[in-house]
């Protein structure tokens, strides 16, 4: 019988493995050499289910810029959700998936007209506003969008929103609305974030209970509302806060938005999709120091601060891939985490303090809680690629979703060898002889004096050597 073969756009099917069966094998098997991904599809789809039953009245529009991995929105679609997008890049991958324009909002308070055009264009209707340029703006290039206003709510976030977007709803929210009317555009809604992780449960409830006081204030002038957006900043650390919080958002939504018919979305990202990916990373070498006469184990990996772990939250953790021969391992030390650049600022959780058991090389890390925020930001510096992912699905899941229309069922692999490795990121080498015949091509090049120009110096001086008599030379889920 024919048995595809595995890429990295594949999705291997387990039955009776799990991910972390799948990330042993590949390590144990020795030729998985570069730092991978393992994502979990049922961590994500166990995710987005629980959010469902913890708010059944809230529609989810992903947050994609947390995580726009393809199997992600794939996922995502598959499961019924709309999607929060932040530009054109963001909408046209959407699309892409032929997934509805009608279940994008374009949430992001601040765009420029060329954005506004391909909004349009695309067929979007909702986007937010939280200035008087942008509704100006707005009216100009996009004048029968559906509007929500965006307020400032702020709560206990480790990264605040309120001082980029939002306008203030004591001094600006009523003049906005009136402004919009004056121009003749349609608001629709209010839309709040409370900041991205956010620990403070009683945050939402303040935005709602702001977004009430617009909803009246809409009414009495005899223009209705009908959306009410409550952003993000969802916990995803501790299960215990979303059941919280959605106990509180549940309750208050009865009690000022008793009306079915008012729609109540959210745009949850990083607790759709953090806990879905761990990061496995190869020990390159290890160094011991002492600083400030306390020895420390300095570890070389092969990802860091410019790839994917550009930032710390203070509920990542990292340990020692545990190999079955190495399970005595239990003395911890102070470890300096430091990434493949050059760079001298490449250190990973540089705020924290980590104690590992003194490694050795290619020994393997293991970065839990990676999803979100992660590949996103990873940049290309000194030509370092970012890791690749290997995505898991369990075979009940599978059952499941293999008929979804945003799933090509090629992608899928029945019963994959799990330890076969990733493709490298290492570019091809280049020959010599391609060199050679390169240089061959610049001598005959030069050779018919092709663009290039003589300038002197005049009478420039040099800081050191003289340079006077030289020459240089250059060459040329929809929103109702």
């Amino acid at each position: 019988m024919y048995k595809k073969s595995i890429s990295a756009s594949s999705v291997l099917i387990l039955d009776n493995k799990t991910p972390v069966d799948v990330a042993k094998a590949m390590i144990e098997n020795g030729n998985q050499k570069e730092p991978f991904y393992l994502f979990s599809l049922d961590e994500t789809y166990r995710r987005i289910q629980h959010f469902k039953k913890m708010m059944p009245r809230v529609q989810i529009f992903y947050a994609m810029k947390a995580n726009d991995n393809e199997k992600m929105l794939k996922l995502a679609a598959t499961a019924g959700l709309g999607f929060d997008c932040a530009s054109p890049g963001e909408i046209s991958k959407i699309l892409k998936l032929n997934v509805s324009p009608l279940s994008i909002i374009f949430a992001v308070p601040t765009k420029t007209p060329e954005w506004m055009n391909f909004a349009r264009e695309s067929g979007v209707n909702h986007t937010t506003f939280d200035t008087s340029y942008e509704l100006k703006k707005i009216k100009q290039y996009w004048p029968d969008a559906s509007l929500l206003i965006r307020i400032k709510v702020d709560g206990e976030s480790i990264y605040k929103l309120g001082e980029k977007f939002g306008c203030d709803f004591e001094t600006e929210a009523i003049d906005l609305l009136e402004e919009a009317a004056a121009l003749d555009l349609k608001v629709v809604g209010v839309a709040f974030h409370v900041g991205s992780a956010c620990s403070s449960a009683d945050s939402h409830i303040v935005g709602l209970r702001q977004a009430r006081a617009l909803f009246d204030h809409e009414a009495k002038a005899g223009r209705g509302m009908s959306i009410v957006d409550i952003g993000g900043g969802f916990m995803s650390d501790q299960t215990d806060r979303i059941d919280l919080v959605s106990k509180l958002i549940n309750s208050t939504l009865e009690e000022l938005f008793p009306n079915p018919e008012i729609q109540v979305i959210a745009e949850p990202g990083r607790y759709i999709c953090d806990s879905s990916c761990t990061l496995y990373c190869s020990i390159n070498n290890v160094r011991r120091v002492t600083r400030e006469g306390e020895v420390v184990n300095m570890i070389y990996m092969n990802d860091g601060l410019f790839g994917t772990l550009r930032y710390n939250e203070p509920w990542h953790t990292v340990k020692l891939f545990e190999k079955e021969a190495d399970a005595t391992k239990n003395d911890l030390e102070k470890t300096i985490l430091w990434g493949p650049s050059c760079d001298s600022a490449d250190r990973v959780m540089q705020n924290v303090d980590v104690l590992l058991p003194r490694c050795t090389p290619l020994e393997w890390l293991v970065f839990n809680t990676q999803g979100a925020y992660t590949f996103g930001y990873a940049t290309y510096f000194s030509c370092i690629e970012k890791p690749l992912i290997r995505s898991v699905i369990s075979k009940e899941l599978w059952n499941k979703i293999k008929d979804s229309k945003f799933f090509n069922p090629e992608e899928f692999i029945i019963d994959p060898d799990i330890s076969s490795p990733l493709p490298s990121t290492i570019p091809p080498i280049t020959k010599s002889t391609q060199i050679s015949n390169s240089n061959n091509t610049l001598k005959k090049e030069e050779k018919k004096k092709i663009n290039i120009k003589k300038f002197s110096l005049g009478n420039r001086k040099p800081h050191s050597t003289p340079l006077e008599n030289c020459n240089v030379y250059s060459v040329q889920g929809e929103i109702e």
